[in-house]
């Protein structure tokens, strides 16, 4: 597998169920979601938008796609809605290690930039630095319908505070392509 297919394969609907277990406070969360992936086109305003302010060519980038999330908190019944980019920026020198953007649509922050790399496994690894926080997580395909994770985060001060497991579930197929959107994700 190279990191275009990988990121071809999280294109469409997914039904997430998301467990998070916070050590320090003994709190389990328990969230289910749903995801729709859509590529995005290299024209995209919000994609030209994104690189420039964080000062990438959008011509260094591959298979970026946009996330619609809406979250549904299972014990606290509390409901939340996301919109954000992902943004591969792959190595010239090799295409399965890169930088990853995630950059929010709907928050007042600052976009995540880390760093991926496409295991011969089929496993991304993805390590992100934040404010005060490490994050590093793994990504598999069981199946082409079946994406797993297993998150851990680390503050700067401390050792592992957090670890999620999310399993995503395919319930439809990517919606057709755009002409922009499939050159986007040839690259």
């Amino acid at each position: 597998m190279n990191i275009s297919k990988f990121f071809r394969l999280s294109l469409g609907v997914w039904r997430s169920q998301r467990t998070g277990h916070n050590h320090e406070l003994s709190h389990v969360e328990d969230v289910q979601s749903t995801l729709t992936a859509t590529p995005l086109g290299l024209d995209e305003v919000q994609l030209l938008n994104a690189c420039r302010d964080l000062g990438i060519d959008s011509y260094d980038i591959s298979s970026p796609y946009r996330v619609e999330q809406d979250y549904q908190a299972r014990f606290t019944h509390w409901q939340q809605s996301h919109s954000y980019l992902v943004i591969p920026v792959p190595n010239p020198d090799n295409a399965n290690v890169g930088t990853l953007i995630y950059s929010y649509l709907d928050l007042d922050t600052a976009a995540s930039r880390g760093t991926y790399e496409l295991r011969p496994d089929g496993t991304l690894i993805v390590q992100m630095e934040q404010e005060n926080a490490k994050r590093e997580e793994r990504i598999w395909f069981p199946s082409a319908n079946l994406r797993l994770h297993v998150c851990m985060i680390r503050p700067s001060d401390r050792a592992v505070t957090t670890t999620i497991f999310t399993s995503d579930v395919r319930t439809s197929p990517a919606s057709a392509m755009t002409d922009n959107s499939a050159i986007a994700l040839q690259r």
